[in-house]
C-alpha cells in the first residue's frame, strides 16, 4: 500500500514537496471503523535537514524503517519554528490524545491524515489554493477509504468538515453547542453516503473544532472563560455507537 503512495505521489508531483501523508503507523492500513484526520500539516518545515529532509516522499520512505511510527505518539513537533515538544508532547498532540481518551477510542489503531498532505506554518499562510489541493489530494484518500472501509470519519476543523460534506450525500445532521464567555463552539454530526471510485460507504461524520485552538481537555465550570467540553465529548460517544 505505501508503494502506491509513493507512485501516486509522484503523479501529484508531492514527493519533494514539504508535508505528510500518513500520521499512523502502517499497520491501520486496513478495515476499520474510524478515519481521522485535519486540515492539512502545520509547524515548520525541516527541509534544511540534510540528513533527512522534511518531504512527503521521504516520511513515506520512513515508513518502511519505522512502520509503526506515530506522529502524535512517537513525533517531536516544532514550536515557533525553533524549539521542539518531547515525543508527544505538544500542544495539539496531547489535545488529540486526550479526545480519543475520552471517547475510548485506541488512537494507535486508527488511521490517521490530513486532507491537504502540503505542508503550511498555518492554514492561512497556505500558499496555493486549498480548495484546488484538497481536490487533488482526495484521490489519494479514495484510495485510503477504500481500503479502510470506515463507518465513522472524525474531522478537527471547519475546512476539512466543509470539504467533505460537499462530498457526502446527507441525510440526517445535528449539532452541540459548546459554550464559553468569549466564544461559542460547534459539534456537528453528519450522516449519509460518501461515493468513492468502486465503492459507497455509509459515512457518519463527527466534526469538532479545530484542536489547535479548542481547548478540548478543558473540564468542569471553573476554567473562567475557557470551554467545558464534557458534555460535548458524551454526545460524541453516544454519536459513535450508532
Amino acid at each position: 500500500m505505501v508503494n502506491i503512495l509513493k507512485k501516486m505521489v509522484c503523479d501529484l508531483d508531492y514527493e519533494h514537496k514539504s508535508g505528510s501523508i500518513l500520521y499512523s503507523g502502517n499497520e491501520t492500513l486496513r478495515k476499520g471503523n474510524f478515519y481521522f484526520l485535519g486540515a492539512n500539516p502545520g509547524g515548520h518545515s525541516d527541509q534544511n535537514n540534510n540528513k533527512f529532509p522534511d518531504t512527503i516522499s521521504n516520511q513515506l520512505l520512513r515508513k518502511n524503517t519505522y512502520p509503526s511510527f506515530n506522529e502524535y505518539y512517537d513525533a517531536k513537533w516544532k514550536k515557533n519554528g525553533s524549539k521542539t515538544s518531547l515525543p508527544g508532547q505538544s500542544l495539539l498532540q496531547r489535545r488529540i490524545k486526550f479526545l480519543f481518551s475520552k471517547l475510548e477510542l485506541d488512537l494507535k489503531n486508527i488511521l490517521s491524515t490530513k486532507l491537504v498532505f502540503l505542508r503550511s506554518p498555518t492554514l492561512n499562510k497556505f500558499q496555493l489554493n486549498f480548495n484546488q489541493e484538497a481536490e487533488r489530494c482526495w484521490e489519494i484518500h479514495k484510495i485510503l477509504l477504500e481500503k479502510v472501509m470506515p463507518k465513522f470519519i472524525i474531522v478537527y476543523g471547519s475546512d476539512a468538515t466543509r470539504f467533505i460534506c460537499k462530498k457526502m450525500d446527507i441525510h440526517t445532521e445535528d449539532y452541540f453547542k459548546v459554550i464559553s464567555a468569549n466564544e461559542n463552539k460547534i459539534f456537528s454530526h453528519f450522516s449519509g453516503k460518501l461515493k468513492l471510485d468502486s465503492s459507497e460507504l455509509d459515512i457518519n461524520l463527527l466534526s469538532v473544532p479545530h484542536l489547535s485552538r479548542f481547548k478540548i481537555n478543558a473540564m468542569g465550570k471553573n476554567y473562567g472563560d475557557a470551554y467545558d467540553t464534557q458534555d460535548a465529548i458524551i454526545w460524541m460517544k453516544e454519536k459513535i455507537k450508532i
